[in-house]
């Protein structure tokens, strides 16, 4: 019995192994929701009114931080996947997640520009191993026929990032002043986070609690990095997720102070702001549900246009109260991206090289995410609005979800076949 089948089955000897596995997911839902993702950018929203009052720092120079992290990460993920693979996850995450951790109380030291922005470098570059590359490594390794549902949960922890961060941030703000907001960050980070990673974290069934082996197992079938770049699919992927990290993505960091633009206070903007993160949350359990009962393609065509209408309602002029409607849309079908990318890479190319394929497919994205809140800050500072950024944001999320249609059927074990090449 492989590996994979062993963590699902329900046959004897199987019982250890599935109730190990959930955990395993519960444990990667948490360190996905500790990621940088969550922590620096969703964070950043909180600090940018005082950084514009006490520094005189311009929005889109701070959104230019987030963009290089991302950036940075994007370069760093194929070799975060190429170590993954080669040296297991844990060895991975242990180091990054500790780095990350010093980013955040680091900040509490910034006064100029340049540290803050050398920070956010970091975080891209010697941090990015904390990303959920290594994650959806392990959790890929453990499930087969409930992939969609175990990737669905532990890829929600980015909502609960973004639902707990803004929170914990702004209590501290209110309690001990914007440095108190990254102590409490990086606090969070050293003592929930990396703990879990080092104690629990199993990579393969049949290790032990903690450990798991350097590399994938030797029956893990599946395409090389040249192998899926010389296919049409992997392509497409890249063009579909890239234009809907832009959108959303760039939206994330913006999103507290367009609602202050909007007369909200910040305490309710950070509010909204966590509804945005708890749906999220919810949306990616859901869509990781659904993943595994329906054609994935029709799962995006519609979560994908949600992302649409959210932008939509965004733009119009309506109330304070009902910004509520667009944060419940728009997190709902933020769910359906780097998790369904992740899904959609290890049904089409395998698991023999999954963590480099799903870097380099991670990177692309990335990028889009750097690009996307330096486009959302550069034109608020030339128009003073975002008004034109959520308008072109809706008509490239209708796109996205077209592209998705010429994605090629993947085979699934639910329909008597073989489930793709794994």
């Amino acid at each position: 019995m492989t590996a994979v089948s062993l963590a699902e089955t329900g046959e004897p000897g199987a019982a250890r192994p599935t109730i190990r596995g959930w955990l395993i997911v519960a444990v990667s839902l948490v360190g996905i929701s500790a990621g940088p993702a969550a922590f620096g950018i969703a964070s950043l929203g909180l600090f940018i009114g005082t950084f514009e009052q006490q520094f005189g720092w311009g929005r889109a120079e701070m959104s230019a931080a987030a963009s290089l992290m991302m950036l940075c990460s994007a370069v760093s993920m194929p070799v975060v996947g190429r170590l993954v693979d080669r040296f297991g996850a844990r060895r991975v995450l242990i180091p990054s997640l500790a780095i990350l951790a010093a980013c955040m109380l680091a900040l509490t030291q910034v006064s100029q520009l340049w540290h803050f922005m050398a920070i956010y470098v970091a975080m891209g570059t010697v941090a990015a191993g904390s990303n959920s590359v290594a994650y959806m490594r392990v959790l890929a390794t453990w499930f087969d026929k409930s992939r969609g549902l175990a990737i669905g949960i532990a890829g929600s922890g980015t909502g609960l990032g973004f639902a707990y961060v803004p929170l914990v941030g702004q209590g501290a703000i209110s309690q001990f002043g914007w440095q108190g907001g990254y102590v409490a960050l990086g606090l969070l980070l050293l003592c929930v986070a990396l703990p879990m990673v080092v104690f629990l974290l199993q990579e393969q069934p049949g290790a032990p609690a903690g450990e798991g082996a350097d590399a994938p197992p030797a029956s893990a079938l599946g395409d090389t990095l040249k192998q899926a770049m010389a296919k049409r699919d992997f392509w497409m992927l890249i063009a579909i997720f890239v234009v809907l990290a832009f959108v959303l993505y760039g939206l994330i960091p913006h999103m507290v102070p367009l609602l202050g633009d909007r007369g909200m206070s910040p305490e309710a903007a950070a509010g909204v702001a966590s509804i945005f993160g708890l749906a999220t949350f919810g949306g990616r359990i859901l869509i990781g549900f659904l993943l595994d009962k329906f054609d994935a393609r029709h799962i995006g065509l519609v979560f994908f246009s949600l992302s649409a209408v959210g932008l939509a309602l965004l733009w119009a002029p309506l109330p304070a109260w009902a910004m509520i409607f667009p944060a419940l849309l728009l997190g709902g079908s933020l769910g359906a991206e780097v998790d369904m990318l992740a899904y959609l890479a290890s049904r089409y190319f395998g698991l023999k090289c999954f963590a480099q394929i799903f870097g380099v497919l991670f990177g692309a994205v990335m990028i889009a995410m750097g690009l996307g809140p330096v486009a959302f800050g550069f034109v608020f500072d030339m128009t003073g609005s975002y008004q034109a950024m959520l308008a072109v944001g809706a008509g490239l999320c209708l796109v996205a979800s077209s592209l998705v249609l010429t994605l090629r059927p993947y085979q699934e074990r639910r329909r008597g076949g073989p489930v793709s090449v794994t």
